[in-house]
């Protein structure tokens, strides 16, 4: 199940909160090394986890095994105070921009090989769901170059802002990623896509 924490719901959902703030720290300090994150509570906070931040956790028998936060492109984010030397040009901004951050799966629940997995197709999917209801339909990534591929067989239209840094130990490209109605469809497609996979084999 996926779930939209933002300000004016986050009282409701202080467990789920917790267990992502655990699943972040586990995922970007104890697994990718980020140690200049490390908190001795174990749990992962910035300080752009605000009341401006949309947080969006998927859910099984309550256990939040992903997680991704939308901050919007108006006020500070990664790329605006952390990241700008990954964007040559100006810094895309607006009403309909939100940077997308923080994305991290449970190990067991990501994809094997070329298949997106559903826990990612939720949270992709979540994405475009809410953007395509609130006015959003381009979001702002630092990722791996090697997404792109991936983002554009998705129906996303992909723009790189820089060339590739080395980030953390990893190549990290920021770029923009529209979507639209038929991005939508596309997830809908290779979810069923996977669920046909699963049931022959």
């Amino acid at each position: 199940m996926l779930l939209i924490v933002t300000a004016q719901n986050a009282v409701n959902h202080q467990r789920e909160m917790d267990q992502a703030f655990h699943l972040r720290h586990k995922v970007f300090v104890e697994e990718k090394g980020w140690t200049d994150l490390r908190r001795e509570d174990g749990r992962e906070i910035d300080r752009f986890d605000d009341e401006h931040a949309v947080h969006m956790l998927f859910t099984v028998e309550e256990r939040v095994v992903g997680y991704q936060r939308m901050l919007p492109s108006t006020r500070p984010h990664l790329l605006s105070e952390v990241l700008p030397d990954l964007c040559d040009g100006a810094r895309p901004s607006g009403d309909n921009i939100w940077e997308w951050t923080r994305y991290c799966v449970e190990p067991q629940y990501r994809e094997r090989g070329r298949m997106l997995s559903p826990v990612a197709n939720a949270l992709l999917s979540g994405i475009v769901e809410w953007g395509l209801g609130d006015g959003v339909d381009t979001i702002i990534i630092e990722m791996n170059p090697l997404w792109l591929l991936r983002l554009v067989q998705l129906h996303f239209r992909v723009t790189p802002l820089g060339l590739p840094k080395i980030i953390g130990g990893e190549e990290t490209v920021a770029v923009t990623a529209s979507f639209d109605e038929r991005t939508l469809q596309r997830l809908r497609e290779t979810r069923s896509a996977s669920k046909t996979t699963k049931s022959i084999s």
